[in-house]
């Protein structure tokens, strides 16, 4: 079953460009305009996953791994192209998304459960597994405005992996927190893939991507240069070729 289609996905972000002199500044305001310039996040990029499939993404920062995963968590939208995502879906995008800051940690997974389409006696079902994995028990019923962000992911990730999604986004927030529970998270990952669960996840980290991912992806200046075998894909990225010399001739490795 496929869970993920991508097909000629681009991202255009627009950021503004402040004047330089008064002239400029009047010019613009005068006519309504605003200076602005505009940055392709993401290029072109067309790709599928199936159910199953625990993939890895890796590249430099600011090569485009996140904003796939905004466009995949439907957090935002493409500029051309199509991104299509099949089953329930929960994803880990930044520290304490999803999450409202003046409600408690109850609260708050019952919150995240709704959200997810579940009904509170299933949220309910969950909830003493979902805590005692989180092994935030004794600040349950504090706002999580109060968490250290050790105490948001961990909250935030046992949500994620105890209330049956069938697809699981990951954006770097593992890194948060100490190895112990970073181990920990890894091998409730490996139960849920092996379970029929698709997990897409962006990490710096490339022991986890090799270890745990069955697939990695490499992304250069926002375009897909890589995809195949972990370890192959590490590789390429780590003998750091410059830009442009990572070719779509690389996409299938």
């Amino acid at each position: 079953m496929l869970m993920i289609r991508v097909r000629g996905a681009s991202k255009r972000y627009r950021f503004d460009k402040p004047p330089t002199n008064l002239k400029g500044a009047m010019a613009g305001w005068l006519s309504g305009r605003s200076s602005a310039d505009w940055m392709w996040a993401l290029r072109d990029v067309s790709l599928s996953v199936n159910a199953g499939e625990a993939v890895g993404i890796v590249g430099n920062n600011g090569a485009g791994k996140s904003t796939l995963l905004r466009l995949l968590a439907r957090v935002s939208k493409p500029t051309t192209g199509q991104v299509e995502t099949s089953g329930r879906m929960a994803a880990l995008l930044e520290l304490g998304s999803g999450f409202h800051p003046d409600l408690t940690g109850r609260e708050n997974v019952f919150l995240n459960g709704t959200i997810l389409g579940l009904k509170r006696s299933q949220i309910s079902k969950k909830f003493d597994e979902i805590v005692a994995f989180s092994e935030v028990e004794r600040f349950i019923d504090t706002p999580v405005n109060r968490y250290s962000s050790g105490m948001t992911m961990r909250l935030s990730f046992a949500i994620a992996a105890h209330l049956e999604c069938d697809l699981l986004l990951i954006d770097e927030v593992l890194s948060v927190g100490d190895p112990t529970f970073a181990e920990k998270c890894l091998t409730r990952m490996r139960r849920l893939s092996d379970q029929g669960m698709t997990i897409v996840l962006t990490s710096h980290d490339f022991v986890t991507v090799t270890k745990f991912c069955s697939r990695a992806l490499l992304f250069d200046a926002g375009c897909l240069v890589a995809d195949g075998k972990p370890q192959e894909v590490v590789d390429l990225y780590e003998s750091k070729e410059p830009v442009g010399r990572l070719s779509h001739a690389s996409a299938s490795l």
